[in-house]
Formats: C-alpha cells, structure tokens, sequence
C-alpha cells in the first residue's frame, strides 16, 4: 500500500493491463498507420507507373523487331527468277508492268518487288502466286499510322504505330540510285513509336520512339 501510494506522488502509476487505449494513444496510432499508408501507396504508384511505361517501351520496340525482320526477310528475295524467264525490272521511275521479277517501285517511302516463289514462271496477281507481288507501305488506319503490307493486291496492317518508314536505294559501288536495274542494296528505317503518352518523358511531346536502320542485299538482283 506504502509503495503504490509513492508510485502515485511520483506520477508513475503502472498500467493496469486489463486497461484500454486511451483516446490519444488511439488517435497516435491512427496518425502513424495513415501515414505508413500513405508512404505505401505512394510507392505503389510509382512503381505501377514505371511497369506502364516499360509495357508500352516494350511493345513499341518488339512492333519495330518485327516488321523490321518481315520488311527485310521478304525484299531479301527480291528478283528471285528460278525459271530464268520471266524480264528484270528496269527504268528510272515506277514501273508500269506486272511481269518483270525484281524491284518495281523505289520510292523513299514505299516499295514493291515481286518475286517467282514457286518457279512456275508467272507473276500474275493470284492465288496461284501467293505472295509473289509485295507492296510495303505507311498507312493511316483508323486514325493510326501503320506498317501496311500489300500481296496480290490484299492490303493489311503489319504493325501499328509507325512513325516513319524509309528507304534508300543503293548500286554496287554503295552509291545511291534511282535506276531499277542497279539496285544491290537498300536501307531501310522504321521507326515506331509509343502508344501512349509518358508525362515524365520530355521530348517529342511526351511520345518516346525507337529507330531500327538495316541493310538488306537481295541476292537475285545481282544476276
């Protein structure tokens, strides 16, 4: 009794654990879970940001991958004339016939080739050539620029989010041309670019891009 009583004059009464928090010790405790909330929550945010932004980093670059290695896989057999009959493209400027095997239009923007994939001779626009007569072009579909490809006079999109599509076309001495017949090698860009707008991303109002440039030899031009 003597000890409690001078625990009391002391100011230092112990806490009876049956005891409840009191109102303050509630609100301490509500302060501090709201703000280890709010740290949290904040964090979450960021990172859910970031993994956006790799989302749509990752998709506009695996966009340019692809149609860079389809652009390139099919020029590559540019001319192929396994029957040896069919007449090379030729000429400074487009090329009005369907019969000729190689490059048939080389604008900076777009090309055609035709190509004698199954050997029978023909390059007549069918289903009995199937992908023989190729256009590559940048399209606008539905308010979105796209990688368009054309076979057989059939267009459909590629990939979409295509900024810019180039081409140079170089001779044999890696010269640029302009005549069909002296065509070796062509350059071509693609450069994609984000589906959506990143505000942390500075340049080119908030839309990041990536460029691929690659040359392509089309063996069969050569002959």
């Amino acid at each position: 009794m003597l000890q409690e009583r001078s625990a009391c004059r002391r100011g230092r009464i112990p806490r009876d654990p049956s005891r409840g928090f009191s109102l303050v010790e509630l609100l301490i405790a509500m302060a501090v879970g709201l703000i280890i909330l709010g740290a949290m929550y904040g964090l979450f945010t960021i990172q859910s940001k970031h993994l956006g932004t790799q989302d749509v980093v990752a998709e506009m670059q695996q966009n340019a991958r692809m149609a860079m290695d389809m652009v390139s896989r099919e020029v590559r057999m540019a001319g192929y004339n396994p029957s040896g009959t069919l007449t090379r493209c030729t000429g400074t400027t487009p090329t009005a016939s369907t019969t000729c095997v190689g490059i048939r239009t080389a604008s900076a923007n777009s090309i055609s080739f035709t190509t004698d994939l199954n050997g029978n001779g023909s390059l007549t626009a069918g289903s009995a050539n199937p992908n023989e007569n190729i256009v590559y072009d940048r399209y606008l579909s539905s308010g979105i620029y796209s990688l368009g490809r054309t076979s057989n006079g059939v267009k459909q999109p590629v990939i979409e989010y295509l900024d810019l599509l180039s081409f140079t076309y170089l001779d044999a001495n890696g010269a640029a041309t302009t005549n069909l017949a002296s065509i070796r090698e062509i350059q071509i860009t693609i450069r994609t670019i984000a589906s959506k707008m990143d505000p942390a991303y500075t340049v080119n109002g908030g839309y990041r891009t990536y460029t691929l440039t690659a040359k392509v030899a089309p063996r069969n031009l050569a002959f």
